[in-house]
């Protein structure tokens, strides 16, 4: 586990660069590459990617422990970026527990799963039909590419990973707003991301394309307010709600954040 005050070098030195120029560079590159080897240079972990193609095989969400994740820029060199997009996936734990043995991120017939993989269909239909090419996916899951076996060292790579992330997934259930971890990472991807939209599907989502589903606008709520399964994130999620809250936005077209004000513009499928 890492030291307390590793923690804070580690997120002073993330803070360092979201506030660079050099990070609004790029942050607004197709190309990941380059963000994503200044997240890997911090001193944290390295990040790690899930193909869409290996979610399908699986047909569930994998633990980290089972290494079915890449190096993110192995992952990309692997079809070149042209051909990738990242996707952050923001959801609610199903089966959330103080007991990390036991704890899940979905249920035992895998409905989130098998709404990602939907998903995977219907995104790579619409990227052919605006782009005119099938692109190869890849998510960012924390239960599959965070260590599961040592959370907290990640935690503060957070706001940089949700920046090397092209696209904001969200998984909407009845209590996502409800949960800190939910509201902190919308906020981190409006703070942070090029990206000027959200997606949302919900656990019963089928690909239904060419549908396009609906645009709405959601609020950026503070994930100060939110509920919690471990009483210690508490204080994770108070230090990743300041940074971002006492940073520039990456995005020329975001103002600064005000919690429960602000909303970003979401399509949901």
């Amino acid at each position: 586990m890492i030291k307390h005050a590793n923690f804070n070098t580690l997120l002073m030195r993330v803070h360092a660069q979201l506030a660079s120029k050099g990070f609004r560079t790029h942050a607004t590159n197709f190309d990941r590459r380059p963000l994503i080897r200044i997240a890997n240079s911090l001193g944290g972990p390295q990040m790690k990617l899930i193909h869409w193609k290996r979610l399908v095989e699986l047909g569930r969400i994998p633990h980290s422990n089972e290494n079915h994740t890449v190096e993110a820029i192995t992952g990309i060199d692997t079809y070149s970026a042209p051909q990738v997009e990242i996707i952050m996936v923001s959801h609610r734990w199903l089966k959330p527990s103080l007991d990390q043995i036991t704890s899940h991120p979905d249920l035992p017939d895998n409905r989130k799963a098998k709404a990602i993989n939907e998903f995977s269909n219907w995104r790579r239909q619409w990227v052919l039909s605006k782009h005119g090419f099938l692109p190869e996916i890849y998510y960012w899951i924390d239960f599959s590419c965070i260590d599961q076996n040592d959370t907290t060292t990640a935690v503060p790579l957070l706001p940089i990973w949700v920046a090397c992330c092209e696209r904001f997934l969200r998984i909407d259930t009845d209590d996502y707003d409800s949960r800190a971890w939910c509201r902190l990472e919308p906020l981190l991807s409006y703070m942070f991301s090029f990206a000027d939209h959200h997606l949302s599907i919900d656990l019963s989502y089928k690909s239904n394309w060419p549908e396009l589903g609906y645009e709405t606008r959601l609020p950026i709520l503070n994930p100060i307010d939110a509920v919690t399964t471990l009483f210690e994130d508490r204080q994770l999620i108070s230090s990743l709600t300041t940074l971002a809250t006492t940073t520039e936005p990456a995005s020329s077209s975001h103002s600064a954040v005000c919690l429960g004000g602000t909303t970003v513009k979401c399509f949901k499928l």
